[in-house]
């Protein structure tokens, strides 16, 4: 089974992923565009189960948005977010986050597949990912 060690700026918490992603891809709805203040996020999501603390859960600070079904999960010392949760309770780890802890690049197993909730975007992306509404 594919497992993924992903730590913070500061290496405070690391977290890892386990198995394969519930979804690989751009999400442009609304909830995250609020939560997180970006045009789309790029993401892997994942089951509760599928991601665990493996350092530094003392370090870890839950904000919950106060209008949305949405988390933040970030680190006490230096911000970073390892993830958020969704209205379904996935945990969303940004692609970004990944990229830099594997050398600027996303391994191929967790690289985005489509783009889902376009009807909702705010900019355009040309790319040959399917468009989902």
């Amino acid at each position: 089974m594919d497992r993924y060690e992903i730590s913070c700026d500061c290496k405070a918490v690391t977290i890892a992923l386990e198995g394969v992603p519930k979804v690989r891809g751009h999400c442009h709805c609304n909830a995250c565009r609020r939560l997180l203040d970006v045009p789309y996020h790029s993401v892997t999501a994942w089951n509760p189960d599928q991601v665990e603390v493996v350092k530094g859960d003392d370090n870890l600070i839950s904000f919950q948005h106060p209008d949305l079904k949405m988390k933040k999960i970030f680190c006490a010392d230096c911000g970073e977010v390892l993830y958020n949760t969704n209205a379904v309770d996935w945990r969303v780890v940004s692609q970004r986050l990944i990229a830099k802890n594997f050398g600027g690049t996303v391994p191929g197993a967790l690289t985005s597949q489509s783009h889902f909730f376009y009807a909702s975007r705010i900019i355009d992306v040309d790319d040959d990912l399917p468009k989902k509404e």
